[in-house]
């Protein structure tokens, strides 16, 4: 299974809440998926969790910082041995009511070490995805001790830098008019860029209270905010669940969940789109004129796509005697899916050049499997002025596409 960039922002008890226990006794905290019970008498009141990813463009990285309100309501002080995990992070520091606390340094987990298979077995089925999933991933544990003083609360805060990853999203078997026509010279140009941050919620479960997580993105406005709606992330991820305001050259996404009710696995995703419109390359044709006064045409054009699935080309065409035209074209034309061919309509401005100038109306049929194809183009030029003669012509082409 592909590994996903993941910052798992987790304060979990590694000794039972009721206990406190000699530091020598004492080690950070295991890695599980809550089943929902809490294990600690302090509660955690909110968290909330930021993200700056205005450069990621350039650093292909975020930096986060994770603020927990914390409360122990007990006549007891509670010492807590906690732990911060995460996958491709660093720089982590850790911070109690603005005192800096002593972290262990990153403590590699095996995957099979990080679950616990009693909450394994009582995992719900819509938790399957998350478990599978963290079981092939090896998580970074970031250890400190917390002790909270009775009737006391505070805020402890977690920063750090979390390198995104590339999802990759296979094409399947669908490829657009402009890359199945031009394999040669066209290019991926068409393809957004998704990067991904994952974040695991289940975890704050094994604290008490039902706090609310308020997530906050803050990326370049260009780009755009979503998650997936599964664990694999290898779907196209929706915006749904996202409020999104601009603040000139940046954007900030924000959206909130309640601890119990939340999934165990939360993706953001951010979604780089590339230009409007996407090269393609040269289109090169050989037919014939058909009807009276039939004759052999060649043509010869340049064709790119503004959006995808619109086609826009500029052609020569000729029969390198007494006949030259300019043909400008767009044309809506679909997919190539497997073994379906690319079929184009379009409607373009023919300047015929030679013998004499004059402008018509073109219609064009096109079907392409690949760079090869045919297109059928029906031209008609109207009288425009005292002593000239209307007429159409017919036209079929052989094409290639580079």
């Amino acid at each position: 299974m592909t590994a996903r960039l993941a910052s798992f922002f987790c304060l979990l008890v590694a000794v039972p809440a009721a206990a406190n226990v000699a530091a020598s006794t004492r080690m950070p905290a295991a890695f599980t998926l809550s089943p929902g019970t809490a294990r600690t008498r302090s509660e955690v009141l909110g968290e909330e969790l930021s993200f700056d990813c205005s450069g990621a463009e350039r650093e292909e990285a975020c930096r986060f910082e994770a603020r927990y309100r914390l409360r122990n309501g007990t006549s007891e002080a509670e010492v807590i041995d906690a732990a911060f995990l995460g996958i491709r992070v660093s720089e982590v520091r850790v911070a109690f009511d603005g005192e800096p606390l002593p972290v262990a340094e990153g403590q590699a987990d095996p995957p099979e070490s990080v679950l616990d298979t009693g909450d394994a077995a009582q995992a719900p089925l819509a938790h399957e995805e998350a478990l599978e999933r963290l079981a092939s991933t090896s998580v970074e544990r970031f250890g400190f001790t917390l002790t909270l003083p009775p009737a006391r609360g505070g805020e402890l805060v977690v920063r750090g830098v979390v390198r995104l990853e590339r999802r990759f999203l296979p094409s399947g078997y669908e490829w657009p008019a402009v890359q199945s026509r031009h394999v040669l010279l066209s290019s991926e140009a068409w393809r957004a860029t998704h990067w991904d941050i994952d974040y695991l919620l289940g975890p704050i479960r094994t604290w008490a209270g039902n706090p609310e997580l308020h997530v906050t993105v803050r990326f370049p406005s260009a780009w755009e905010v979503g998650s997936s709606p599964d664990a694999s992330a290898r779907t196209q991820p929706e915006a749904t669940g996202w409020q999104v305001r601009r603040e000139g050259a940046h954007a900030v996404a924000e959206r909130r969940f309640e601890a119990a009710s939340a999934p165990e696995w939360f993706n953001i995703a951010l979604t780089q789109r590339k230009s409007w419109w996407i090269p393609g390359g040269v289109q090169l044709g050989v037919g014939a004129q058909l009807g009276e006064g039939s004759r052999f045409m060649a043509r010869l054009g340049y064709q790119l796509a503004a959006p995808k699935s619109f086609l826009h080309s500029l052609s020569v065409e000729t029969d390198f005697r007494e006949q030259l035209v300019l043909a400008p074209l767009t044309q809506y034309a679909t997919p190539q899916i497997l073994i379906i061919p690319s079929l184009g309509l379009g409607v373009g401005v023919p300047v015929q050049v030679l013998p004499e100038a004059r402008p018509g109306l073109r219609l064009l049929v096109d079907l392409h499997f690949g760079p090869v194809g045919a297109a059928l183009s029906w031209d008609h030029y109207p009288r425009l002025r005292e002593g000239a003669d209307t007429f159409s012509r017919l036209a079929l082409l052989l094409q290639v596409g580079l």
